[in-house]
C-alpha cells in the first residue's frame, strides 16, 4: 500500500508559493530595462553569426552597459545605453532603431467588385517602363495585388528598360513584408533576362545546447547552415533579350535577392535615397526593448560571391534628396553604358570559420561585482528560455528574469550570490539541475557524510541502511530522524528546498533526505532519532568528509529466487556481464529487473534481449533549435525516434514475463531502461512513481567559477506520452513502511514475487 504524507505535500507546496514573493518588490522601470536589455544580450548570444565566428567580448559589453541602462533617466539615454553594448559587435546592421514617429499610411480600400483595381504599371515617354511595386504593396490588398501582378507579367517581360520603385514599402517586420516576398516571387521571372542567381547567406544554428566545459551524451553543437543560393531564369513565357533594370529605393524599403542576383550580371543597377547597407539583405530580427522602442539584430551573414563587390548601391543621394531627383537619377542610369557586364570582379575575402568559444566562468570572482552578478542572471536565464526542453512544464519563466536581477541588488557577499543563484535554479524544476563549483554552496550544502541512508517514508525521514558506527550507536532500520545539529528536520527540509531541484514533490524529498539532509561539515554531528517504541534520543556520530555512505548489496547481482523466478540488480550488472545473466536465468518462469537505482547502461543490451513485442522504437526524443530559421524561440525543431537495437545473430530471445522494481531512487538513465523494456515487453512495473528526470544533460557557467547542469534532451515514451515531471507510473502500487524496515523486510520485492505467482498460475 502506498502511503501519502500530508505534511511532505504541504511543505512542498508552501514551498512553490512562497517563490515568487518577491515578484511585487522589484518592479522599477531600471529592472524593466535590465530585463529587456537581457533579452537582447540573449538574442544576440545566440544568434547573431558574429558571436560563433569573430571573437568578442560579449560579456563585457553587457557588463559596462548594465549600471548606464539602469540609471538611464529617460528614453533617449536608454537607448544610448543599449546601442553602446550593441557597438561592441562591430555591426552597424545590429542597432536600436529610431522611435517610429511617422503615421503608417492607411491602405487604400480594395477594389469593388467587377470593378478595376489600380494600376501597378506604367510607361514614361521614352517608353521605359515603371513598377511601382513599394505603392502597390503599401496600399493595396493582397488580392488586388496579385490581380495586377499576373496582369502585368506579360507586359513587363518584354519590356527592355525598367525602373522598379521600391519605396515607400514599410520597414516593419510582418504580413506587409510577407505580401513584398510572395508577389516579388511571382513576378520576378519577367524582370530576368539570362540566368542568375543571388549570393547565399548562413545562419546560426544551435542543436540543443553545447556543454560549456566536458562532454555530453547529447550530441549538442553549434554551427552554421548555409541556405542554397536562389536562382533566377527567365520565365518560359517571356521573350529572350537582355534586360535594364534599375531597383529606386530609399531607407524604408527592401531589396529583393533579385535585385542583387541582376546587379551581378550587369542587368540591374540600384539607385538609393540614402545609404544601403547589408541589412538590405541579410536576415534580421527585431527585439522589443520597452517604451516605442526596439532593437534590429542581424541573424545572417552574406557569403561572398564572385563578380559582386558586396551590397551596395550604383548611386547613392543623400536621404534627404526629393523624390522627382531620384526618380531622375534612376531613369537617368538607363541611359549610361556599361549594362550586361559584371559588377566587380575581385574576389572578397572568405568568412571567417565558425569556432566553439566557452563562456567565461570568471573563476577568480567569488563575490562578483553587481554587474557581473546581474550577467549571471541574464546568462542563466537565456540558456533555459533558449535550450531547456521542458520549458513548458515550468511555469512563468519570464517573471524569473526581472525578479533575480532585483534580488542580485543585494547579494553582494559571496555567499549570498551563490545562494541566490541556487535559488534561481529551483524554479528549473528538474532532478538534473544542479549547481556547484562554488565553495559557499558546498558549505551550505555541507561537504561530510554520516554511516546512514535515510528515505522519506510514511511523513518521516526514515533510516534504511546503517553503517558500523551507526549501529553501534544504537541506530537501526526504521528509526526516524527527529533533528540534526539542533535543527529540526521539517525546517532543515525547508530551508534545502530552496536550493535542490526536483521533477515531482516526492522526488524532491529523495533527494534532500538521500543527498543533503544528513549533510554538513565534517566532525562531530548530533542527531535526535526516534526509536520504534516513539521515544526520540540524541546520538552522536562523526561526519567524514571522504566516507559518502554507500549500504553493502544484498546477496549476488544475479541469482534466482524461490518459485524459479530471476532476479537482476540493475544498480550493479554491468554490460559484459548481459549474455552470463540471460545464460544463467534462461530456463526462469519470469525475470525481477531491480531498478530502485542507476544502472550501469545495460538498456541497450537487455532491450533486444527481451523484446518479444517486436518493437522497433524505444523512446522519442526531442531538443531545442535554436535558429533565426524558426520564429519560435528555443523551439523543438529537432526530433527522433530512438531505435531499439536488434537482436544479437545467435542470440535467444527471453520471452518469459518481466517485471521492474521502481521508486524515486530511479532517475534518467534508470528511467530510460524502463521506456525501452516498456516498449520491448511491456514489463509491469511494481513500487512507486520514478523521479521524472529523463534527457542526456549539459552544463553552463556562471561567474564565481559556478557549473550548472540541466537536461538538454525532451525524452518521451515511444508513443509520444510525456515522462518528464511525471515518471515511471507503477501498475502494481505499494511503498516500504517503517515497520517492514524494522522486520528486516523488502516489501516492494516480496508484493512483486506475489504479483508473479498469481499471474504465472
Amino acid at each position: 500500500m502506498r502511503t501519502k504524507s500530508a505534511s511532505i505535500v504541504c511543505l512542498v507546496f508552501l514551498f512553490i508559493l512562497s517563490l515568487p514573493a518577491f515578484a511585487a518588490e522589484i518592479a522599477s522601470p531600471g529592472l524593466d530595462r535590465l530585463g529587456q536589455a537581457g533579452r537582447l544580450w540573449g538574442t544576440v548570444r545566440y544568434l547573431h553569426p558574429y558571436l560563433l565566428d569573430r571573437d568578442i567580448d560579449w560579456d563585457a559589453a553587457l557588463v559596462a552597459a548594465l549600471p548606464r541602462i539602469e540609471g538611464a533617466k529617460d528614453q533617449q539615454e536608454y537607448a544610448a545605453a543599449v546601442q553602446g553594448m550593441l557597438d561592441a559587435l562591430g555591426d552597424p546592421v545590429t542597432r536600436v532603431l529610431p522611435p517610429d514617429s511617422k503615421p503608417r499610411p492607411a491602405p487604400e480600400p480594395p477594389s469593388a467588385a467587377g470593378q478595376a483595381p489600380p494600376a501597378l504599371t506604367r510607361r514614361l515617354d521614352d517608353g521605359t517602363m515603371v513598377l511601382d511595386f513599394g505603392r502597390a504593396v503599401r496600399t493595396m490588398g493582397f488580392r488586388d495585388l496579385l490581380v495586377n501582378v499576373k496582369a502585368s507579367f506579360r507586359e513587363l517581360s518584354t519590356a527592355a528598360a525598367l525602373i522598379v520603385d521600391l519605396r515607400g514599402e514599410p520597414g516593419e517586420e510582418g504580413s506587409a513584408g510577407e505580401i513584398f516576398d510572395y508577389a516579388m516571387s511571382e513576378i520576378g521571372g519577367a524582370l530576368v533576362g539570362r540566368p542568375c542567381r543571388a549570393p547565399s547567406q548562413r545562419f546560426v544554428q544551435r542543436s540543443g545546447y553545447q556543454p560549456q566545459e566536458g562532454s555530453t551524451s547529447g550530441g549538442y553543437y553549434a554551427g552554421f547552415v548555409t541556405l542554397a543560393a536562389q536562382s533566377f531564369a527567365p520565365a518560359p513565357q517571356a521573350p529572350a533579350g537582355a534586360r535594364r533594370v534599375v531597383f529606386l529605393v530609399d531607407s524604408g524599403s527592401p531589396l529583393p535577392a533579385l535585385a542583387f542576383a541582376l546587379q551581378s550580371v550587369g542587368d540591374a543597377r540600384i539607385v538609393a535615397q540614402g545609404p544601403v547597407g547589408e541589412e538590405a539583405l541579410a536576415a534580421t530580427r527585431r527585439v522589443s526593448l520597452g517604451e516605442g522602442l526596439k532593437a534590429q539584430v542581424r541573424v545572417s551573414e552574406i557569403l561572398p560571391m564572385a563578380g559582386w563587390p558586396g551590397v551596395h548601391a550604383d548611386v547613392e543621394l543623400p536621404a534627404g534628396a526629393s523624390a522627382d531627383a531620384a526618380f531622375a537619377a534612376a531613369a537617368a542610369e538607363l541611359e549610361k553604358d556599361g549594362w550586361g557586364k559584371p559588377a566587380g570582379s575581385a574576389a572578397a575575402a572568405p568568412l571567417p570559420d565558425a569556432v566553439f568559444r566557452p563562456d567565461e566562468s570568471y573563476p577568480e570572482m567569488l563575490a562578483p561585482d553587481l554587474a557581473h552578478r546581474r550577467l549571471a542572471v541574464i546568462r542563466a536565464w537565456n540558456v533555459i528560455h533558449y535550450f531547456y526542453p521542458y520549458l513548458h512544464l515550468i511555469g512563468d519563466w519570464d517573471a524569473v528574469l526581472p525578479e533575480y536581477l532585483g534580488r542580485m541588488e543585494k547579494a553582494d557577499s559571496g555567499r549570498d550570490y551563490a545562494l541566490t543563484l541556487l535559488e534561481m535554479m529551483t524554479r528549473v524544476p528538474d532532478g538534473h539541475t544542479t549547481v556547484f563549483g562554488h565553495p559557499e554552496i558546498a558549505k551550505f550544502l555541507g561537504d561530510a557524510f554520516l554511516p546512514l541512508s535515510v528515505r522519506w517514508i510514511e511523513g518521516a525521514a526514515v533510516v534504511v541502511a546503517v553503517g558500523e558506527e551507526a549501529r553501534a550507536a544504537g541506530i537501526a532500520p526504521g528509526d526516524a530522524i527527529a533533528a540534526v545539529d539542533g535543527e529540526p528536520v521539517a525546517a532543515r527540509i525547508e530551508r534545502l528546498s530552496r536550493a535542490v531541484s526536483a521533477s515531482t514533490p516526492a522526488a524532491l524529498m529523495a533527494k534532500i533526505c538521500g543527498s543533503y539532509l544528513l549533510r554538513g561539515p565534517a566532525g562531530p554531528a548530533v542527531l535526535a532519532v526516534q526509536g520504534a517504541g516513539g521515544k526520540t534520543r540524541e546520538v552522536r556520530l562523526t561526519r567524514d568528509p571522504k566516507a559518502r555512505f554507500q549500504p553493502p548489496p544484498a546477496g549476488d547481482t544475479v541469482r534466482i529466487l524461490p518459485g524459479n523466478l530471476g532476479y537482476v540488480d540493475m544498480t550493479r550488472l554491468t554490460v559484459p556481464e548481459v549474455d552470463g545473466m540471460f545464460e544463467r536465468l534462461k530456463g526462469t518462469r519470469a525475470l525481477i529487473f531491480d531498478m530502485r537505482g542507476y544502472p550501469q547502461g545495460t538498456a541497450w543490451s537487455i532491450a533486444p534481449r527481451i523484446n518479444t513485442k517486436g518493437a522497433k522504437v524505444g523512446a522519442q526524443f526531442r531538443r531545442s533549435q535554436v535558429s533565426a530559421l524558426s520564429e519560435e524561440e528555443g523551439s523543438a525543431g529537432f526530433y527522433f525516434a530512438q531505435p531499439l537495437p536488434p537482436l544479437p545473430p545467435g542470440k535467444e530471445l527471453y520471452t518469459a514475463p518481466t517485471v521492474m522494481l521502481i521508486d524515486e531512487r530511479a532517475i534518467s538513465q534508470s528511467e530510460h531502461t524502463g521506456l525501452f523494456f516498456e516498449a520491448a515487453s511491456g514489463t509491469t512495473l511494481i513500487g512507486t512513481s520514478t523521479a521524472g528526470a529523463n534527457g542526456d544533460v549539459t552544463g553552463f557557467t556562471l561567474p564565481g567559477g559556478i557549473t550548472v547542469y540541466f537536461t538538454g534532451h525532451d525524452v518521451r515514451h515511444a508513443d509520444g506520452r510525456q515522462l518528464q515531471r511525471i515518471g515511471l507510473t507503477p501498475d502494481v502500487e505499494v511503498a516500504p513502511t517503517r515497520a517492514g524496515l524494522r522486520a528486516g523486510k523488502d516489501e516492494v520485492l516480496e508484493r512483486a514475487l506475489r504479483y508473479l505467482e498469481e499471474r504465472l498460475r
